[in-house]
């Protein structure tokens, strides 16, 4: 990269209503949300290896616009002392702009053009109840619906719909024994249609989830849980368009994407020997079943690549850990270390093998209005679930100091302090006809500093602080990128 400048406005707006009274609890919400990027201009220098081609500057401008309105409502009636009826219903309407003008060799320009329209659709109703101090029940039903209709201008003009549903019906069971064991199970039963451009495809598929506790004194715990199911592709992944990124790459979404399995599990222990300290060890298990990896080949137009996404490969990521938590000065010095240890290997086009000892620090100092925040996590390496790409990522540190008192808050806060270099991230990939070694610069792990001042008003009847409304972000998108 020779040259960029980037420019981002975020803008949120949000009203919510709340009543509460002994039988029925109230809450709705309404939440106006803008994100715009009206500038985000890349200028590069290109050499290749291949001496047919020479090298070359390019130019890529584009900009963005997301926007959403959002409902959200929860309601929550106690029908009798042992049974409660919870009822949440979401509504959210968004339109998002992409526009992208990449051009080169002063004879090449490839226009990218994309307006969105989004209808989201959530309704949710959970029914407990519990005949006694022994045993729950817990059952569930739910809808989500969302219509995405994108329209493409520019080199690759298209009209692409999205019709897709998913409904579930579930049923959890906990019971307790004597207050030092209980277990839980679940089993949910998932229903989904999609309607991409043409393409339909039904599926329906469990979740699955066992869980117990046992404490058989009051120092020391068990607690284990396992997972099983199936997870959705994302829209823009199923997209059926084909576009042109740049010279040499064109990508495109796989409507018959499948969906793919994930196992996982949890099994941890901990201890409090006293009121200073806690102890705990835990282990990590966990597989994602023919995961969804995008597959570069020379089968674009005039032989140039093609990046598509297909099931492939196993991706397992595993982890044994221990914390500990130690309390000093009364309370006021709270310092907590925890280190990991991770195993994770990938199978299939882009099979990997890796280990690696990560650990994070913090440290607590509360002194009257005062107090002093810091912690420090250690460099990390891995390959992303759903891609190909080794991602590796310096240490990250931050240090904050603060006070608040009467409804005020300030905070002073210096992020990587002594990280002077520029450099974000490194990703490296290896496939048999595409492969790369990227370093990414920007801001997120340079130094970085920052102050915040708040005061909160409070008026009429007390509400519990920690609570308050903030913004909903934007919608969701299925552009393909």
């Amino acid at each position: 990269m020779e040259s960029g400048r980037y420019r981002n406005n975020s803008n949120d707006i949000s009203f919510r209503a709340l009543y509460t009274s002994e039988k029925i609890q109230i809450s709705n919400s309404i939440a106006y949300s803008l994100t715009n990027v009206p500038r985000n201009d890349v200028s590069n220098a290109l050499t290749y290896s291949d001496t047919m081609l020479p090298a070359t500057e390019s130019f890529t401008k584009s900009s963005s616009k997301d926007w959403a309105l959002k409902y959200s409502g929860e309601y929550f009636f106690m029908l009798s002392k042992q049974a409660g009826l919870k009822f949440d219903a979401n509504y959210t309407y968004g339109h998002n702009d992409l526009n992208s003008d990449y051009t080169a060799h002063n004879d090449l320009s490839i226009i990218n053009d994309a307006k969105e329209y989004i209808h989201k659709l959530s309704v949710y109703l959970h029914l407990n109840w519990n005949p006694d101090k022994a045993n729950q029940f817990f059952t569930n039903f739910g809808v989500q619906h969302d219509w995405n209709t994108i329209n493409y201008y520019g080199n690759s003009p298209s009209e692409q719909k999205y019709d897709v549903g998913i409904y579930f019906l579930g049923q959890n069971y906990k019971h307790v024994f004597n207050n030092r064991w209980n277990v839980g199970a679940s089993l949910a039963w998932i229903w989904e249609t999609n309607r991409i451009s043409g393409v339909n495809a039904d599926n329906n598929f469990p979740q699955t989830n066992i869980n117990a506790t046992w404490s058989p004194t009051d120092k020391h715990q068990l607690y284990m849980t396992a997972n099983y199911g199936s997870m959705v592709p994302s829209l823009s992944q199923k997209s059926s368009n084909m576009l042109q990124q740049d010279e040499l790459m064109w990508y495109r979404g796989t409507p018959d994407l499948k969906d793919y399995k994930y196992t996982n599990a949890l099994l941890s222990y901990t201890w409090l020997p006293n009121n200073r300290w806690q102890l705990s060890a835990d282990a990590y298990f966990s597989l994602i079943k023919n995961r969804i990896v995008p597959i570069y080949s020379p089968t674009g137009p005039n032989g140039t690549m093609s990046r598509q996404y297909f099931n492939g490969g196993n991706y397992f990521s595993n982890y044994i850990g221990a914390s500990a938590t130690g309390k000093f000065f009364g309370g006021k010095l709270v310092g907590k270390l925890r280190p990991q240890f991770w195993i994770r290997r990938t199978t299939g086009e882009y099979a990997w093998n890796n280990n690696q000892l990560t650990c994070t620090a913090q440290l607590n100092y509360y002194f009257g209005n005062f107090y002093i925040f810091g912690w420090y996590m250690t460099p990390s390496k891995f390959q992303q679930n759903h891609s190909g790409i080794i991602r590796k990522s310096p240490s990250k540190y931050q240090i904050e100091i603060g006070w608040g008192k009467n409804g005020w808050n300030i905070s002073a806060s210096a992020y990587n302090f002594v990280h002077t270099s520029w450099e974000d991230i490194r990703e490296t990939l290896t496939s048999e006809y595409y492969s790369l070694d990227r370093t990414a610069f920007g801001t997120q792990y340079h130094a970085r500093y920052a102050i915040s001042v708040t005061h909160t008003i409070g008026y009429g009847k007390k509400v519990q602080r920690k609570n308050e409304i903030s913004g909903s972000g934007t919608a969701g998108s299925a552009i393909l990128k």
